[in-house]
């Protein structure tokens, strides 16, 4: 293995080089091939399994294929007839249509298609900064373990895309001395996000805040030309957001969720990123490494792009409200950081083309191996996180009298509607959680950790209830031996537990 030293563009103290594409760095395409392979073997595994929001995915798509955008909620028993603002509504429809076109199988090679995409874009970007090819792959997989464990089949897989597509046109915008005309591409990006996925408000603040930029720096050399079209950028970033089925009433849907003290006091994904949960350490190390990486580059002369400088530290302030917005930080901390050090160096070893050819190579057939697990993956693994069983026992159950309601834990209430669409409208709770109020997600979320003297007072209107032994062991134990109830199945899964006097 041979390593030589491939000279960069040098910085002058003080400065702050634009790293542009005029050169290829050498082993650019054996590094591509390298970190592409790496993410899509990675989110194979994840995509072989179906969570919550996959099965709402699913069930929601078929409702929108079968009876148009939904306006109100007939899905769920306790918000029935509730207004249903359904954002994430084309995602839904394409997840339904894959799976209509090749079951589980295909339903998870569009997500990890689009995540993979996502990621391709972001390295491609960083060469184009002029990130020497190494550096690619390692801030490339670096942004892809930040979003580790939040890459499984759910409407978030479409944003990765969206995300990169949005930074690859503001970065590239940065470097012209007015708005470019592909820059408005910007706007059919965000359009699509609106209809997939909730963090387009982020993407709609990241342009807003670019145009915002480019506006005072246009004032601050005195070039008012430019300030136009980008304040109607910016506009127009901003009406992107509610142009959906819904117009401006999609800004309920976001009320309903952000900043909601119950979420974030129940729900993990909802609460603020911390050392002690497994799913954050990549993201405290992705902020250590870009902070390591600024200081070297600033020790050796160079300034970090402030356009990156002030993405990066609008992701990293979100990410610290919540675990569920630090993968955004991902493709902001890393292309800063990869960009930074590459305006910073003066000599970058390569490895000898060999050995990255042998790499990239070996990494490709485990790429196309994973792939062709996923595709025989038979759709009892695609279900083997949920209680297959004891949903299909409570769905009898219930058939045999249609006035009974079911109870079921966020394991089972998803599937359920997805494997038995006769139990729309007697499922109490689903995944949705902006279609309750407070009081009602607090006592269903009371019920699912068996917390509080009242917690079962939830169960008051329901006859069934359903629960994970695998994922709610302390509520499958507390209703096995809860008086006025009695187990009608149970197995390794889980359980059904009936009301004595509806038995």
């Amino acid at each position: 293995m041979n390593l030589t030293a491939v000279p960069t563009r040098p910085a002058r103290a003080g400065m702050s080089p634009r790293v542009g594409p005029a050169a290829v760095p050498p082993g650019a395409r054996s590094w591509f091939v390298a970190a592409l392979a790496l993410v899509l073997a990675g989110n194979v595994m994840y995509s072989r399994h179906l969570f919550g929001d996959s099965y709402y995915d699913l069930y929601a798509g078929r409702y929108i294929i079968q009876h148009g955008i939904p306006r109100r909620n007939t899905v769920t028993a306790m918000s029935h007839g509730a207004p249903w603002i359904d954002q994430q509504w084309l995602a839904h429809v394409l997840y339904y249509a894959a799976w209509a076109a090749g079951g589980y199988r295909a339903l998870a090679a569009l997500s990890v298609t689009l995540v993979t995409a996502g990621f391709a874009v972001l390295a491609l970007l960083m060469l184009r900064r002029g990130v020497p090819a190494a550096g690619m792959f390692g801030w490339t997989l670096a942004a892809f373990a930040v979003c580790a464990g939040n890459t499984w089949i759910r409407a978030q897989s479409f944003a990765y895309l969206f995300i990169a597509l949005l930074l690859w046109l503001i970065v590239e915008d940065d470097q012209a001395p007015r708005l470019r005309a592909r820059t408005w591409l910007v706007v059919p990006v965000l359009v699509l996000w609106a209809n997939t996925h909730g963090s387009v408000l982020l993407g709609a603040g990241l342009a807003i805040l670019y145009a915002g930029y480019r506006v005072v720096k246009a004032l601050a050399r005195g070039t008012p030309r430019p300030i136009p079209g980008y304040l109607a950028l910016g506009a127009a970033a901003a009406a992107a957001v509610v142009c959906t089925p819904y117009g401006i009433g999609v800004m309920r849907y976001y009320a309903s969720l952000i900043g909601d003290p119950v979420l974030r006091r129940y729900v993990p994904e909802w609460a603020p990123p911390s050392p002690q949960n497994p799913l954050s350490w990549a993201f405290f190390g992705l902020v250590l490494g870009t902070a390591i990486a600024v200081a070297v580059a600033w020790r050796r002369g160079a300034r970090p792009d402030p356009l990156l400088s002030g993405l990066a530290i609008a992701l990293l302030a979100l990410a610290l409200t919540g675990l569920r917005f630090q993968a955004w930080f991902g493709f902001g901390g890393s292309l800063l950081a990869a960009d930074t050090l590459a305006r910073s160096s003066s000599g970058v070893p390569v490895l000898s083309a060999v050995f990255r050819r042998a790499a990239a190579g070996v990494l490709a057939v485990v790429a196309l191996a994973t792939s062709v697990a996923l595709a025989v993956t038979p759709d009892r693994q695609f279900e083997s996180l949920i209680p297959r069983r004891p949903i299909d026992a409570a769905a009898a159950i219930a058939a045999r009298n249609p006035a009974i309601r079911v109870l079921a834990d966020d394991w089972s209430c998803s599937p359920m509607l997805w494997l038995h669409p006769a139990m729309f409208g007697r499922v109490a709770f689903d995944s949705r959680f902006e279609q309750y109020s407070r009081q009602q997600i607090s006592a269903y979320l009371e019920f699912l950790f068996v917390q509080g003297r009242g917690w079962q007072r939830v169960m008051n209107r329901y006859a069934i209830v359903v629960a994970s032994r695998r994922w709610n062991p302390r509520l499958a134990s507390a209703l096995g031996s809860l008086p006025g109830w009695q187990v009608v199945y149970q197995d390794g899964g889980g359980l059904v537990a009936e009301r004595r006097a509806a038995a």
